[in-house]
């Protein structure tokens, strides 16, 4: 390989790295989301979102900081402005949907860019995403419902959580309406074969607790999820031309996600939000720079470990307006 192509690969291989970093520091303690995310980030990393920009569902805005090559400091985490931790095992509630005067993101790197516009039903996640100063305007909204914007006002829209939507064929028309023609929608959706990366097949013999545990009741948070063809029908049915479609999540890393530390997540927060400072910043040290090892290798849009390739269960869509 010639000198300046091979300090070229390094430097892509070592900015990737540093951002699987940033992923594992701010979700440490759920490492299966930090590889998700970067698996999302570098799917999108193919899209130019021109402004202004739409980031729908924006959540806390922790991803599209990140993906933006925004920084924060290794004592920040998603997990310092966490509650309801007691009802999480329980009865499925959201330990995220909460926000107090602790939670105060250091950023230690601006991203490269500012984002126009989010949104998210959550009242508590805009919160926290006003903290990154990332962000020029943030909306309450519950996408079930028309989107509050003018027709044609955004270049770009961004969205990874279409299948959270119930009333799908209306979200995706809105969508249509809002971006000006020849903008970008870039839509980042599940598909229905997730289901068959879990042990479900075996749910009589594990008993309904074990599932319980296990999954919850994640599935019934997405009403929308469907096969690729039924995704690209809603699209054309909603007026949208396919510029691409890229699977970048295999079965493989929906069996490492589906099982993950999601069960003991709980548990593994409230201990380490209870240790001094000092303990806390030394474990985690060791937990992220671990998880980077284990993780780096399964980075890949084509990480598979079965002997014939599985389905893929995410895919990025990029979308514009038919004229």
């Amino acid at each position: 390989m010639h000198p300046v192509v091979a300090e070229s690969v390094r430097s892509i291989a070592s900015a990737s790295r540093e951002k699987l970093r940033q992923f594992i520091n701010a979700y440490w303690l759920r490492p299966e989301n930090a590889f998700w995310m970067m698996l999302r980030s570098d799917a999108l990393s193919a899209v130019p979102l021109a402004a202004p920009c739409a980031d729908l569902s924006c959540g806390d805005g922790i991803f599209s900081f990140l993906h933006a090559g925004g920084r924060l400091a290794p004592e920040f985490d998603v997990f310092r402005g966490v509650g309801n931790l007691e009802r999480v095992t329980a009865d499925g509630g959201d330990m995220f949907d909460h926000v107090d005067a602790s939670y105060q993101p250091r950023v230690i790197g601006r991203p490269k860019y500012r984002l126009h516009c989010g949104t998210d039903c959550k009242p508590t996640m805009l919160t926290k995403a006003a903290a990154l100063d990332f962000y020029e305007h943030l909306t309450p909204h519950d996408h079930n419902h028309p989107l509050p914007f003018e027709t044609d006002c955004f270049e770009s829209v961004y969205c990874n959580a279409a299948y959270w939507v119930e009333r799908i064929e209306q979200f995706l028309t809105e969508l249509h309406r809002i971006t000006v023609p020849g903008g970008t929608v870039a839509l980042q959706v599940k598909l229905d074969d997730i289901g068959r990366y879990t042990l479900e097949r075996h749910r009589e013999m594990l008993g309904d607790r074990w599932w319980g545990i296990m999954h919850g009741d994640r599935f019934d948070h997405w009403p929308t999820l469907c096969d690729r063809s039924t995704w690209e029908q809603r699209f054309e049915s909603a007026g949208f031309e396919i510029l691409a479609a890229i699977p970048f999540v295999t079965g493989t890393h929906a069996h490492i996600w589906n099982v993950g530390l999601r069960p003991i997540a709980p548990m593994l927060i409230r201990a380490m939000n209870n240790v001094h400072d000092h303990l806390r910043a030394e474990i985690k040290r060791d937990w992220v720079d671990l998880f980077c090892d284990l993780l780096d290798p399964l980075c890949r849009p084509d990480f598979d470990l079965t002997d014939s390739p599985t389905d893929a269960v995410e895919i990025q869509y990029v979308l514009t307006p038919r004229g």
